[in-house]
């Protein structure tokens, strides 16, 4: 039996011939949508673009892991030119992050913050969706690719992860790249591999 809708019985089904032409007045108006990325616009002052993060102020605290209400920050363990960060980094699933700023309003020390951009597309690639998982960089960078481009979008063009060795890099817009290494997840410092024990030789009874 189909399922009934509240209140169908009272809709009026008479058929008409002018309705389904009413939307031809809208041919000659000013469309509401726009086309990415030939148009863009100018954002407000302090919109919630992507994150930026400037990684001396950053204590590791996690209150923006704790606050965040969608579950999109994972505190991450960087290792920068073969030297481990003093302090985990934040790092946001834009697949998740609904840009609600409870993060950057939570920071005791002001390292992470917002920046106007907020384009970011992808083709839905595997290594394009590499993008969505971002750990922010300084905001003097992210601004000084913005004021270069002038069209919103995010600063990397592309993020490359190599599984083995959790080596990243990411391939910025005006041509630089920046590489980092993942060493692990949480808030206490990851432990060191434990080298296996060394095997004790048997003793072989010597015959006379």
């Amino acid at each position: 039996m189909p399922a009934k809708v509240v209140g169908e019985e009272k809709v009026k089904k008479s058929p008409s011939f002018v309705k389904p032409w009413l939307g031809l007045k809208y041919l000659f108006k000013k469309p509401v949508t726009i086309k990415i990325p030939e148009e863009k616009i100018e954002p407000a002052p302090k919109y919630r673009g992507f994150h930026t993060l400037d990684w001396k102020k950053c204590v590791g605290c996690n209150f923006c892991g704790q606050i965040c209400p969608a579950r999109a920050i994972e505190m991450t363990w960087i290792e920068v030119d073969g030297k481990m960060e003093k302090r985990p980094h934040p790092k946001i699933d834009y697949g998740r992050c609904t840009f609600c700023q409870f993060c950057v309003d939570v920071c005791p020390t002001g390292a992470l913050g917002f920046i106007e951009s907020y384009i970011l597309t992808t083709t839905g690639d595997e290594e394009e969706l590499q993008l969505y998982d971002w750990v922010p960089i300084h905001p003097d960078k992210f601004k000084e690719i913005q004021d270069q481009y002038r069209d919103w979008r995010f600063p990397v063009e592309k993020i490359e992860v190599n599984e083995e060795t959790r080596e990243v890099t990411y391939y910025l817009r005006n041509g630089e790249t920046f590489k980092f290494k993942i060493v692990g997840y949480g808030i206490r410092p990851p432990k060191p591999p434990t080298k296996p024990a060394p095997k004790k030789e048997e003793k072989k009874d010597s015959k006379q």
